[in-house]
């Protein structure tokens, strides 16, 4: 029975990770829940944080509706390549896809979760929408 229990359970896992459940890395890792305004040679951009302001923290599909996805989104669309993708501040289905497509096209590990790695890899607009200079932090 526990063998069975067992199977059951990695097999359930196994389906989260290809829907785009996965679990984040740690569960003391925080979620950005909101954005934070960094500047570069006198433009600014918003970047996903946590309530505490930590840029160290993750989102997912779990993360539903806040202003660290839409500012996500932003970036995802205006500076890596997710031209489709609706700035809405939903981390949904099309979130998790373009963070899959960002992730494979970096060539880093793909899950559709935005988490430190993805962090590192990200390209923000530094300056204003559409002259769009996208910097790396």
């Amino acid at each position: 029975m526990k063998r069975r229990v067992t199977a059951l359970g990695t097999t359930v896992l196994s389906l989260a990770a290809l829907l785009g459940f996965a679990p984040t890395a740690s569960a003391s890792v925080p979620t950005c829940t909101t954005g934070q305004q960094v500047s570069v040679g006198g433009y600014g951009t918003w970047v996903p944080v946590s309530s505490t302001g930590s840029v160290d923290c993750v989102m997912g599909q779990q993360s539903g509706f806040n202003t660290g996805t839409y500012d996500l989104q932003v970036s995802l669309r205006r500076c890596n390549g997710a031209n489709g993708l609706a700035e809405d501040g939903y981390y949904g289905p099309a979130t998790a896809q373009a963070v899959r497509d960002f992730q494979a096209r970096m060539g880093i590990s793909v899950d559709g979760v935005y988490g430190p790695q993805t962090r590192r890899a990200m390209y923000w607009n530094a300056n204003t929408y559409p002259q769009t200079i996208c910097n790396k932090f």
